[in-house]
């Protein structure tokens, strides 16, 4: 994974651990693509996790939401996961493990490749706290804040 991982695992941590302490979202995580063969999607940086289980979640291209925002390169929106078509867990293993009603997703874009080498992805646990364009809208504001992950 080009700039995301190698040059900025600070800057990546540093992103979420900003977003997490700014904003009242209970979690925040970034899933980066690996460089291998299978290009595996991994959960590198988390804030607000429940449990290390995030850790050990590998997803392929289209898979997870995390998945979905890599192969589309589109963000992703969803206020009611426990009834949509991702809501078990091999469709969406990160908001089952954590729990969350609500999230949203913008890519990372990987600058060596000029694709989407990573996702960061926010949300709530209660039913009553939704994310909204203006989430996404904040998302890529702190996107292009870190500089690098643009």
């Amino acid at each position: 994974m080009g700039d995301i991982l190698n040059d900025s695992t600070n800057l990546a941590s540093q992103l979420v651990r900003q977003i997490y302490m700014d904003e009242d979202f209970d979690f925040v995580g970034i899933a980066l693509q690996e460089n291998s063969g299978l290009r595996k999607i991994r959960w590198r940086y988390a804030a607000g996790y429940t449990s290390e289980r995030f850790r050990k979640i590998v997803l392929r291209s289209g898979i997870g939401i995390a998945g979905l925002v890599v192969r589309t390169g589109k963000p992703f929106l969803e206020n009611d996961l426990q009834h949509n078509q991702y809501s078990d867990y091999v469709s969406c293993p990160i908001t089952q493990i954590e729990q969350l009603t609500s999230a949203a997703a913008i890519p990372l874009f990987d600058h060596e490749t000029q694709g989407v080498g990573g996702v960061l992805l926010v949300g709530y646990r209660h039913a009553q706290q939704q994310v909204t364009q203006q989430t996404i809208a904040h998302l890529e504001h702190y996107r292009q804040s870190a500089g690098v992950l643009i």
